[in-house]
């Protein structure tokens, strides 16, 4: 089952879900983030690292693929682990620390149509 909650304020919407696929297919996650032409980025991030306040000028997608981090927003924060998604719309300030293992992650630099967006 997918656990959908939604944060955000009038205009903002952080969506953070817990996906029903498995990780571990790469090559499907994979072609359902990329865009019809362009990239997207593969993030490993050591224990503690942080990427403190900031924002995008674009929306992002983010796929935790291991270990765990604190994502935090204006408006809350949250432990995400594999599976976890971060629907992340343009301009909305937000920041990361990831936990004790460290974490990998995937990120779509749009807003990317998954099968549990709903």
């Amino acid at each position: 089952m997918n656990q959908h909650t939604t944060f955000g304020q009038e205009l903002t919407d952080v969506r953070i879900f817990t996906m029903e696929t498995e990780v571990e297919d790469l090559k499907s996650l994979i072609d359902k983030l990329l865009p019809d032409q362009g990239c997207i980025e593969v993030q490993r991030d050591v224990a503690h690292k942080e990427h403190a306040w900031h924002h995008h000028e674009t929306d992002e997608t983010l796929v935790i693929l291991d270990g765990s981090v604190r994502f935090y927003w204006d408006g809350g924060e949250r432990i995400c682990e594999p599976g976890s998604v971060i629907s992340l719309p343009a301009g909305v300030r937000h920041g990361s620390v990831a936990l004790e293992d460290g974490a990998t992650y995937l990120i779509a630099f749009h807003n990317a149509q998954l099968t549990h967006h709903g």
